[in-house]
């Protein structure tokens, strides 16, 4: 169940990331991050209002570091970069490198907090890494000869 839940995940993450950007394009990267905030704002209230009798007490935010609350500025942060790169490069490389640059700062993580390193992880992201530049460049290539060919 949870892997098919991870997997919805990643598909919506891609649907949300392309609105976003898409929604950035027509009214500006920075009103693109507020209504993504908005929206989520009403998501979360109409979520907890639905299941207000599940919701734990204030004071058990207490118990978690402040530092684990900035998770909400990184998302902030997320959101405005990809509504930034989302119109600049396709759809398959705004996937592509988040997956990537996930890869390697889990692995990072791992190492600091686990104490383990984890040498697969490290060579699939170097791989992916290269196998992007590889297939940007081609693509590159592709796009050069169509514009000549066009002139």
């Amino acid at each position: 169940m949870y892997i098919g839940l991870a997997f919805s995940t990643g598909i919506s993450i891609v649907f949300a990331t392309i609105l976003n950007g898409k929604l950035a394009q027509k009214i500006g990267v920075l009103n693109g991050v507020m209504m993504n905030y908005l929206m989520g704002l009403i998501a979360s209230l109409i979520l907890c209002f639905s299941v207000k009798d599940h919701i734990p007490s204030f004071e058990i935010l207490n118990l978690a570091p402040w530092y684990y609350f900035l998770g909400g500025f990184i998302g902030v942060a997320v959101v405005f970069l990809f509504n930034i790169t989302v119109p600049h490069i396709p759809a398959v490389y705004i996937v592509i490198l988040p997956f990537i640059g996930q890869m390697l700062t889990s692995s990072v993580i791992d190492y600091f907090y686990l104490d383990i390193f984890s040498k697969g992880k490290v060579i699939g992201g170097v791989l992916f890494l290269v196998g992007l530049i590889y297939n940007a460049r081609v693509d590159q290539k592709y796009e050069n000869k169509h514009v000549v060919e066009d002139r």
